[in-house]
């Protein structure tokens, strides 16, 4: 992560190297003020996303990419306390693999972990158009009110957890539904037990 402070505050970006003898150049003159021979300079083209850094006598191609995830990062002032001083959700690649045509998203995140992290956790949008999912909206609404979505018929059926005597093993099972003769000898049953009169309630 390299920062650089401004008039108006601090600026933060991270720039990614793919030449290592390049990286480690760079890192040695902002950290131990080798001494570079000539400027360092980051230019853009008019899109914003596409530019060159310029290192000495050497010419290099940048391309400002889109994280996969925001990076934080923080500061320490006594190796103990940290200080975030900066969410950060893009990175500038110098040279490497170039993104596709049109894209300016980067597949990986900044650490091993994260390789590929847009293609492995990142699901694409789906491509439903918006009549679709008003469809299944409501039939979702309707299934809450106890209807039936348009076309589909529910069926209620009951089952009951049987154990076999033989084998020991259990399973849902079908609960039998009772036979008509059997529904109305029941029925019979309640209604005689409705007409009779407790001698208890008798007063």
């Amino acid at each position: 992560v390299i920062s650089v402070v401004l008039m108006a505050g601090e600026q933060q970006f991270i720039l990614r190297v793919a030449d290592t003898a390049l990286a480690d150049h760079i890192r040695r003159c902002l950290r131990e003020n080798e001494t570079l021979e000539g400027d360092m300079e980051l230019r853009f083209r008019d899109n914003g996303r596409e530019g060159e850094l310029v290192v000495g006598n050497q010419v290099h191609k940048v391309h400002l990419l889109d994280l996969p995830t925001v990076v934080e990062s923080y500061k320490t002032y006594d190796d103990e306390n940290l200080v975030k001083t900066g969410d950060i959700g893009q990175i500038l690649l110098v040279g490497g693999a170039p993104p596709a045509e049109g894209s300016f998203e980067s597949e990986d995140g900044l650490t091993p972990p994260m390789r590929r992290a847009r293609v492995r956790h990142l699901r694409s949008k789906p491509g439903v158009d918006r009549e679709t999912v008003k469809k299944w909206e409501q039939a979702i609404v309707d299934i809450l009110l106890g209807g039936a979505p348009e076309g589909t018929t529910f069926h209620d059926i009951e089952e009951e957890w049987v154990v076999d005597a033989h084998t020991g093993r259990g399973s849902w099972k079908p609960v039998p539904k009772p036979s008509r003769a059997a529904m109305a000898a029941a029925r019979e049953r309640s209604d005689d037990g409705d007409d009779g009169v407790d001698d208890d309630d008798n007063f």
